[in-house]
């Protein structure tokens, strides 16, 4: 069990990486600030993401959880300002990030359930 929870970290890790690569605008000085960077970030999204989607549940709502995007982009803004390690221009290329990192975090791990 607990090793399930290190690769899926560990495949948030390398997302993170890649999508330093792909997105104009988001930099990752190390592998150490990316390692930094998926800490942050999931502990903003246990402590913020549930209270947030309750606080704005009727835009959720409205727009048929599109809104749950925008959630996770200002996590993923808010976890940068925190980690020194990693660098965002803005909230525009922390937008685009959040959704690369989702899509090619699935990637990886779906790629990992085939081998694994």
């Amino acid at each position: 069990m607990i090793v399930h929870h290190l690769i899926h970290f560990l495949a948030f890790v390398v997302a993170v990486m890649i999508t330093a690569k792909l997105v104009p605008g988001v930099r990752v000085k190390s592998f150490t600030g990316a390692l930094f960077f998926a800490i942050v970030f999931a502990l903003l999204n246990k402590l913020l993401f549930l209270p947030l989607v309750m606080f704005t549940f009727p835009i959720v709502l409205i727009s048929l959880g599109l809104f749950l995007i925008l959630i996770n982009a200002f996590l993923f803004w808010l976890a940068e300002k925190v980690v020194s390690g990693v660098e965002v221009d803005g909230f525009g290329s922390a937008l685009l990030a959040s959704v690369v990192v989702t899509l090619v975090n699935w990637a990886i791990t779906f790629v990992l359930r085939i081998v694994l």
